[in-house]
């Protein structure tokens, strides 16, 4: 009994012990433990700091596909992401996690977030009891942070973090495939601003609230016909409506010629038959691009039903004719794969003889029926939009119909010239064919980039 007495203190002792050495751990940045000293206790408050590292908001599937520079890898990735796993549904810009060392068991926490280094005009405060916060959806730039303890009146250092140009994926109610098209370079050094248009997947009755909250002004639904009666949300919470349907890739351009360059029978035969322009889809890329030139009508959203083709088609106008360069669009256009899935990509993905995977020239790709053809729509905005200048036309007809008299230097210099082109074309394009004028395009650069 006397053995089982003293067994038992000891236990007690040391189950206190333990006790002890546990509340004086505290979780870090990483997810491990810190332990607090007796005489640190004494200090400041302390941070998990950041010390001026930046941050990638981006969700961490396009984080590893928008870092890959060789388009071989980009296609292994898509195909495989196409074949063997699922869509992610609603993929979300990573928070911004914030965390400190506590220094008592359980304490007030009060922290500030400002983007002055003197905390001054935060543009975030919470009280906290646990030992960390989540900033969603911020915006890039530098941001400056400290945590005051108000039991102890003890406060840390200010740390600082950067947020760096990312895809802002914000949530918005249940809306999947939502990007902003804030961020994209252009190729004159300019960046389009966050915060003014957004793209996505069709609403559901669920997110006029959500849509209002955030603060989008103007829904845009290019989707032509029935389809788009499915959903009229955004005008029941009192957001402005537009429907203006069009169709997909190059069935909005008018002059057909670079059907010439085409070596497939098949997608011949589709676009004399399906790709005749109509009016009534100018007439609605004139009025959705028309919203664009009053700054007043901003914060705007455009959608169809997945987010991914006739959507595609109006980011890759309105990018493009912003300035941002091909390679670029494509790769927003094939981001669209890792939310709503399907085979949206350039072109035809093939695999050589040693297993690789490349794009080839086709401009298309087939999604079950439908011809996924964001790749025809450059080139037909190449072939007979890019320039006045017959020499030099003729020189990028030349490069599409693949002229066998054309050189390795030739083709390298043709393609050179026609990266700096693409934003003249769709600017042509617009006037030609939609009737936008010089104003319009020059009033919507001027709210768009920065």
């Amino acid at each position: 009994m006397k053995k089982r007495t003293i067994a038992n203190l000891l236990a007690l002792v040391l189950s206190l012990g333990m006790m002890g050495s546990f509340a004086s751990c505290a979780p870090t940045s990483d997810g491990s433990s810190w332990e607090t000293s007796s005489s640190e206790t004494q200090q400041k408050l302390v941070l998990n700091a950041f010390n001026g590292d930046s941050i990638n908001c981006s969700p961490d599937i396009y984080q590893e596909y928008l870092a890959m520079t060789n388009t071989n890898d980009m296609a292994e990735l898509l195909f495989n992401r196409y074949h063997y796993e699922s869509p992610v549904i609603q993929p979300t810009s990573k928070n911004v996690v914030l965390s400190w060392r506590y220094q008592t068991q359980r304490s007030e926490y009060v922290v500030t977030v400002s983007k002055n280094p003197d905390l001054s005009n935060p543009i975030y405060t919470t009280t906290e009891y646990e030992c960390s916060t989540e900033l969603v959806d911020l915006l890039p730039g530098t941001y400056y942070w400290k945590v005051v303890d108000t039991e102890t009146e003890k406060e840390s250092d200010i740390d600082t973090f950067v947020v760096e140009n990312y895809v802002r994926a914000p949530k918005i109610g249940n809306i999947n495939n939502l990007r902003d098209l804030g961020g994209w370079k252009t190729q004159s050094g300019k960046t389009i601003k966050y915060g003014l248009a957004y793209r996505s997947a069709e609403l559901h009755s669920s997110d006029g609230n959500a849509l209002k909250n955030f603060g989008i002004n103007y829904e845009i639904d290019v989707r032509a016909g029935d389809e788009y009666k499915k959903s009229v949300i955004s005008s029941k919470v009192g957001i402005n409506y537009l429907q203006a349907g069009i169709k997909q890739a190059d069935y909005v351009l008018k002059n057909k010629d670079f059907i010439e360059t085409l070596t497939s029978q098949q997608i011949i035969d589709k676009r004399h038959k399906d790709a005749k322009f109509e009016q009534e889809f100018a007439d609605s890329l004139y009025k959705a691009f028309k919203l664009f030139t009053d700054e007043s009508n901003y914060p705007i959203l455009f959608h169809c039903t997945h987010g991914a083709d006739r959507t595609g088609t109006f980011a890759f106008l309105l990018s493009g004719m912003l300035g941002v360069g091909v390679e670029d669009l494509y790769r927003d256009f094939e981001l669209t794969v890792f939310a709503e899935g399907g085979r949206r990509w350039r072109s035809n993905i093939v695999r050589n003889a040693q297993g690789g995977y490349y794009f080839n020239d086709d401009g298309f790709v087939t999604n079950n029926s439908n011809y996924i053809a964001i790749g025809l729509l450059y080139r037909g905005l190449m072939y007979s939009y890019a320039t006045e200048d017959e020499t030099l036309k003729s020189e990028i007809q030349s490069y599409f119909k693949k002229d066998d008299t054309l050189t390795e230097e030739d083709i390298a210099r043709i393609e050179a010239t026609m990266d700096g082109l693409l934003s003249t074309a769709i600017k042509n394009y617009l006037k030609t064919d939609v009737g936008l004028t010089d104003e319009d395009i020059a009033k919507i650069e001027a709210i768009m980039l920065e």
